[in-house]
């Protein structure tokens, strides 16, 4: 195969024009086989320079990747995998990037920790749950949490749950079963969330339960007579999480 013209391309690449057709290698594969002393090459030789240059274009796409934010090896091989990348040519890059401390578990850990906590509502449980779908282990993650002040998560749920609370519309109970599911769910572990909800009064709003108990009786009444409603009224309210005491108080309110 002629060699016939070189042409620079962007960056650290050039295109090669041979007469068979057009190529793109990197300046380094044209370095190491000295490939501007020469018009022609052999078929073999040839394929070994492409193979070479295939290598080298996936620890460069890795390094791209990984300059607009850090990356796992399970992230980096989805990113060759879904550019096509052969299985050795993958396996090659991220041998590479391990050799020069581009995959340091520990840094990877340490940053996503820190911005989980910094800029999310997240718990400890649901950092270690991510980490482990991103390809790490149980036994690093946890090396690295255990680094955490655990009074950072109670502070987290406590100003969750205050805010929450300013606005609460639902009862007592429906409040503290939904603000206890929303923060498992963040990651956050219940005991300490209850231990928290232990510490607060919660009141029912009356204003609330009148509401409610005037709409449902004005939804009620023109279908029911006065027993049917009152025992709808009170269903709805029990399944809302108010406590018999107060719904017998407010029901001897309606008409």
């Amino acid at each position: 195969m002629k060699i016939l013209k070189y042409k620079k391309g962007k960056k650290n690449e050039y295109k090669i024009l041979t007469d068979e057709k057009e190529y793109i290698l990197y300046d380094d594969i044209i370095i190491k086989h000295e490939l501007l002393l020469k018009k022609e090459i052999s078929k073999k030789e040839w394929e070994k320079v492409l193979k070479e240059n295939n290598l080298l274009k996936a620890y460069y796409d890795c390094l791209k990747a990984i300059n607009t934010k850090l990356r796992t090896e399970k992230e980096l091989r989805a990113i060759l995998k879904r550019k096509e990348y052969q299985t050795n040519e993958i396996d090659d890059a991220i041998k590479r990037l391990e050799s020069e401390g581009y995959l340091n578990h520990k840094i990877y850990i340490e940053a996503y920790i820190h911005d989980a906590i910094t800029l999310n509502m997240i718990g400890e449980n649901k950092i270690l749950k991510d980490l482990e779908k991103l390809g790490f282990t149980e036994k690093e993650i946890k090396e690295e949490l255990k680094k955490i002040d655990k009074n950072i998560y109670l502070e987290k749920i406590e100003k969750y749950i205050d805010k929450k609370l300013k606005v609460n519309k639902k009862s007592a109970n429906e409040f503290k079963q939904k603000i206890t599911l929303d923060l498992i769910n963040k990651g956050f572990y219940k005991e300490d969330i209850t231990n928290y909800l232990n510490t607060l009064t919660i009141e029912d709003k009356e204003e609330e339960i009148e509401k409610i108990i005037n709409k449902l009786y004005n939804k009620y009444i023109n279908k029911y007579d006065l027993y049917t409603t009152k025992m709808k009224i009170k269903a709805y309210l029990y399944s809302k999480g108010y406590m018999n005491i107060d719904i017998d108080k407010y029901l001897k309110r309606t008409p």
